[in-house]
């Protein structure tokens, strides 16, 4: 488990539950609330906890990502002195640099008030090495092998929702050869891909109307700004839906970072 992780844990313990987390250009938001009370057994009153993580030391293009993002959450989603906007990093965090931002970017002393730094242990040469050795096994051709494999073993599934069913019988799969899996990350503004791996995204579709598809090449764009590959894998499509997504790929010139799998 992570240094992240252990600090999400101590706030699962106490209540909170992650409504968010998304990547950021230069970080991680990870967005947390905890019910406190109802008004009038009507209005939810609800304690928020808002994380903006950076793998690695703190500098001008994080801090200032940080403050203007909180800045715009605690606006949207009222927060008061109860709620927390906390920078955490794994590496230093540069206070001086960080005072000044501050004091450059927000005038409101409210919202001033809420923010904190903290910093994460730090992860040991050695961890880092494994991790390292860890990141080099994750491949395209080792993830495209992997739900190669699970297409030889899956059978077909019956009921609703049967695209939610197939993605979490895949991504099951693929968290015994990829334990650091991690699924629905949110890209940029308003996309959300199925799972990542290492800099690999997974989005499935099950039997895509020509909407969806619309839809989903209209993010791949936004997902390459963030991952390298993206592996799309269709469950039970027509191989003329499919050839045709692979032909519109090749036009945008997407065809050498999009692979697409069809089960």
């Amino acid at each position: 488990m992570s240094a992240l992780d252990n600090e999400l844990a101590k706030y699962k313990k106490k209540g909170f539950k992650i409504s968010q987390r998304r990547t950021l250009k230069h970080g991680k938001r990870i967005y947390m609330e905890k019910e406190r009370g109802r008004v009038r057994g009507r209005y939810q009153w609800v304690e928020a906890i808002y994380i903006y993580y950076v793998e690695g030391d703190s500098d001008t293009q994080n801090i200032r990502e940080f403050l203007k993002d909180y800045s715009k959450i605690y606006e949207k989603n009222r927060f008061d002195e109860n709620d927390k906007g906390f920078f955490m990093c794994s590496g230093t965090i540069d206070k001086g640099l960080f005072r000044d931002l501050k004091k450059a970017l927000i005038d409101d002393e409210d919202i001033l008030d809420t923010i904190k730094t903290k910093t994460l242990p730090r992860v040991t040469e050695r961890k880092i090495t494994r991790r390292k050795i860890t990141e080099e096994r994750i491949t395209l051709n080792s993830v495209l092998g992997e739900i190669k494999s699970f297409k030889r073993r899956s059978t077909k599934i019956s009921g609703k929702r049967k695209e939610k069913l197939y993605t979490t019988a895949l991504t099951g799969y693929l968290s015994h050869a990829f334990p650091s899996i991690e699924m629905e990350q949110s890209l940029g503004k308003g996309a959300r891909v199925d799972a990542v791996v290492g800099k690999i995204g997974i989005e499935a579709k099950y039997r895509p109307d020509q909407n969806e598809i619309n839809r989903l090449y209209g993010q791949i764009d936004t997902y390459l700004q963030f991952l390298n590959n993206i592996i799309v894998v269709f469950f039970d499509t027509s191989s003329g839906i499919v050839n045709d997504f692979k032909k519109k790929l090749k036009r945008g010139g997407y065809a050498k970072q999009v692979e697409v799998v069809n089960i």
